[in-house]
């Protein structure tokens, strides 16, 4: 660093550390399932979603 350039940093120069600081956490709660529903049975059925799917762009192609 040269006399003439300045010690701080830009405000577009800031790292990215800083940038996070600054934000709140971000926090997501899990919405509340009826009686006798499990996140485990939606998970499952995703799954089985996504596997019917993929067979069908196998086929598909």
């Amino acid at each position: 660093m040269t006399t003439n350039e300045s010690a701080t940093a830009r405000p577009d120069e800031t790292p990215a550390s800083v940038h996070s600081l600054d934000r709140a956490p971000v926090v997501t709660t899990m919405p509340r399932l009826g009686r006798g529903v499990c996140w485990r049975d939606i998970v499952r059925e995703i799954e089985l979603d996504e596997l019917e799917r993929e067979t069908r762009m196998k086929e598909a192609a």
